[in-house]
């Protein structure tokens, strides 16, 4: 009943009934079904007692909740902390749900499954965006004019397809392609694979790159061409990774985003990039225990920070930055073949979730998305599959002594970097 209430929400928080089908708007189906998935958890680790957030991956996830609704109290808005728990509850209780439910290696793969299948359904609406310039529920592409760099003058319109309800950006549908596509190149390459499966996998690789194409992501493009080039590393070795990765830069300048061959640090975007981050580093510089607060990153600056870590040490300080870079770290140790944690060295799933962590990661790296379940997927899967591993590896701890020692260097490491990029990028433009 739990991994069934499971599916369900993970199908309710990727396709919105309410925003698809116009007559059922204003239902509440997510949180009804946020709910059941959630009391059905709960009676299900009641029935069948076993071990929960007992990796670091929970407690850095955990830990990054707690700063997030302490943030606004710390910044003199008592009652912040209730407005904050309840805007932050989907992401909790998605990640939760999936870390409760999910208690086979069997479970966790068909999940896979379902979330290749509910991406399908979320690219099949962009691309029919695309070509007819209405999708479900009425959605339509994102269109902006592009203006030649040297003149200034107007050119074409440049359609970017989105989906619905959390991918009603461009960059979230991005996202969520890159969090599924592993599994389908496992799909083609395992030997475990038939003929029909083969087929079914590489027509969906189509369709998904298609719409990847058409959502104009540049953050998308990258986190793709990292994801290629870290599972054929882990695949086939160095070479391989080296020419996968070559081809799929190739691949992204020949039909990639347009503003791929805008990009400087000149340019008007790659400048508001700076400036925010520029902006964010100050943030942290003036609140550096719990940051200026959950949400008010716009409250001192008129755009994004374009970049999670950035944007989680602004609003959330060391403290919630520290936690941001720590759920990071543990998927790493977690999914890496170094310490082969639950047999990951020579797990196919291993692999697969590592890819896909490896590309939304990147994305992150120039998109605020901390704060969304699809940044989430890969974290939630990975811990999910050192619980639920058969034999004995998960019950062997995988910690060192100087891992949260690292992990502070590394926090500490992000801010430097940043701060340095920032003063870099600024004097090669003349800012």
């Amino acid at each position: 009943m739990a991994y069934l209430a499971c599916l369900i929400y993970v199908a309710i928080t990727y396709v919105r009934p309410g925003e698809i089908i116009p007559g059922w708007i204003g239902f509440p189906f997510l949180e009804i079904a946020a709910a059941f998935a959630g009391v059905a958890a709960l009676i299900s680790l009641a029935l069948n007692p076993r071990l929960f957030a007992n990796l670091p991956n929970d407690w850095c996830f955990l830990a990054y909740g707690v700063a997030i609704v302490l943030s606004l109290p710390a910044n003199g808005w008592l009652g912040g902390g209730y407005v904050a728990l309840l805007s932050i509850l989907p992401l909790i209780v998605f990640y939760l749900v999936i870390r409760l439910a999910v208690q086979t290696e069997a479970q966790l793969r068909w999940l896979g499954s379902v979330l290749v299948l509910l991406t399908l359904f979320q690219a099949g609406n962009g691309i029919l965006q695309y070509h007819t310039g209405m999708g479900l529920g009425g959605s339509t592409a994102h269109v902006r004019v592009q203006y030649d760099p040297e003149t200034g003058d107007e050119g074409e319109e440049v359609k970017r397809v989105r989906g619905t309800g959390i991918f009603g950006d461009p960059n979230d549908l991005a996202m969520s392609l890159i969090v599924v596509l592993p599994f389908l190149f496992s799909a083609v390459i395992s030997g475990q694979s038939g003929f029909l499966r083969r087929i079914l996998a590489v027509g969906a690789i189509g369709v998904l790159g298609y719409a990847l194409v058409l959502t104009q992501s540049r953050g998308g493009f990258v986190g793709f061409a990292a994801l290629i080039a870290t599972y054929a590393y882990r695949r086939f070795g160095r070479v391989t990774a080296v020419v996968a990765g070559s081809l799929a830069v190739v691949v992204i300048l020949a039909a990639g985003p347009s503003r791929f061959q805008q990009i400087d640090s000149s340019e008007a975007s790659a400048q508001g990039r700076i400036q925010s981050w520029a902006a964010g580093l100050q943030m942290l510089k003036s609140q550096p225990i719990l940051g200026v607060g959950y949400g008010n990153f716009g409250d001192f600056n008129q755009i994004t920070a374009h970049n999670s870590f950035v944007h989680s040490f602004a609003e959330l300080g060391v403290i919630g930055g520290t936690c941001f870079v720590g759920m990071w770290y543990w998927f790493f140790v977690t999914t890496g073949a170094g310490r082969n944690v639950a047999g990951a060295a020579t797990s196919r799933l291993a692999l697969d979730i590592l890819a896909s962590g490896v590309g939304v990661m990147v994305c992150a790296v120039f998109l605020s998305r901390q704060y969304s379940p699809i940044l989430y997927v890969p974290l939630a899967l990975a811990a999910a599959r050192v619980t639920v591993t058969p034999g004995d590896d998960q019950q062997t701890s995988f910690q060192r002594p100087w891992d949260w020692g690292l992990l502070l260097l590394l926090s500490i490491g992000v801010v430097i970097g940043t701060y340095v990029l920032v003063l870099v990028l600024a004097r090669w433009s003349g800012a």
